[in-house]
């Protein structure tokens, strides 16, 4: 007896959803493989990395994504989720790194901070200046970046940040918020005996127009228009956009290829896409489009998604990878395990360390 078509296989082409950051690659692989004409280009969309697996975990449709790209490792919660709704064989993929930038425009002073200075510059509430040896948070009273250390411009706090729901939003609070929040010892006791006013102050931004959240190609013309004004980008957006951008250094790092890859930049994260494995054999495409994207003209170091602004695994890494989807190996339930935060440095490095 012939089995009806699903709906997915019905569409007749892959369908691929989610991160904003990791849309770039899958669009220039969907590209490579729409060309060859032996099948149709797979439909690329991005929404945001928690609204793409939201819909890549929904029960099975035509409107379900076959793959979800991801700024972030998928969290154990979504994939309970998947497995509550029917999805239970994903295969995850790391096709590389990436990291967020602090940005400003050429026109603007350079900013050499640290994440302690930088939640300072941030937070709704804060520790009390006046009082060094206080355990007592106030609102925060910062307006420039010199008062919070004379050594940083004499400038207005205007910070453009992503949004939330964003995988670089969360990578943002991971990595810059947690970090610089937890540089308080008496803030970070709190996450064992206070977890609710640890989590308030940690993640609560102020609300009095210094902090902006914004997304996407708009704030990098905001930023170069605006000199001053710094925001936090995709190291894609930054190293693309280079003749009129800055990168600001954080706890004493450049943001380059180099720094990111070797995980000394402290906000950085792995890339990744998810497959709906149970669909690779039935899509037309999709099998296609997973083999073009791991192979080592593509992800590779000298691939052509490397000229797009992604940051290589090793050799041994990409053939790791490589080999799970060859085999479509189901992935382990998640340890949300996620980058992280790097201890933080009383002081900036020397010249000479960096």
């Amino acid at each position: 007896m012939v089995q009806p078509l699903s709906a997915a296989e019905a569409r007749g082409f892959a369908h691929i959803n989610g991160s904003n950051t990791v849309r770039p690659f899958a669009d220039a692989v969907a590209d490579r493989v729409g060309k060859s004409g032996k099948i149709k280009r797979p439909w690329v969309e991005s929404n945001s990395t928690s609204g793409g697996i939201q819909l890549f975990c929904e029960p099975e449709s035509g409107e379900s994504p076959d793959i979800v790209n991801a700024s972030r490792p998928m969290k154990k919660t979504e994939f309970e989720a998947c497995e509550a709704s029917g999805v239970k064989d994903i295969v995850e993929v790391k096709i590389g790194y990436g990291g967020i930038v602090l940005a400003y425009s050429k026109k603007g002073p350079a900013l050499d901070i640290t994440r302690k200075e930088l939640f300072l510059a941030l937070g709704k509430k804060v520790p009390d200046p006046k009082c060094k040896n206080c355990d007592t948070l106030v609102p925060n009273p910062y307006k420039t970046w010199k008062e919070i250390n004379p050594s940083l411009p004499d400038t207005k706090i205007e910070v453009i940040a992503p949004p939330f729901g964003s995988g670089i939003r969360e990578l943002f609070e991971e990595s810059v918020s947690k970090a610089g929040c937890e540089s308080f010892p008496f803030i970070a006791a709190w996450k064992e005996t206070q977890k609710a006013k640890y989590k308030e102050t940690c993640f609560t931004a102020r609300t009095d127009g210094a902090y902006v959240e914004e997304s996407g190609e708009t704030v990098v013309g905001m930023l170069a228009k605006s000199p001053g004004v710094v925001g936090f980008v995709p190291y894609i957006q930054y190293a693309n956009n280079t003749g009129r951008l800055n990168a600001a250094r954080i706890d004493g790092v450049v943001p380059n290829a180099e720094s990111i890859a070797a995980n000394r930049y402290p906000i950085t994260r792995p890339l990744f896409f998810y497959i709906k494995g149970s669909r690779v054999d039935k899509v037309k495409g999709l099998k296609q489009y997973i083999s073009e994207f791991t192979s080592d003209k593509a992800w590779g170091e000298k691939g052509y998604l490397v000229s797009l602004g992604l940051l290589p695994m090793s050799a041994e890494e990409r053939k790791l990878y490589a080999a799970d989807v060859k085999k479509l190996k189901s992935m382990p339930i998640p340890t949300d395990s996620m980058a992280t935060s790097r201890v933080l440095p009383d002081a900036r490095q020397s010249k000479a360390e960096r």
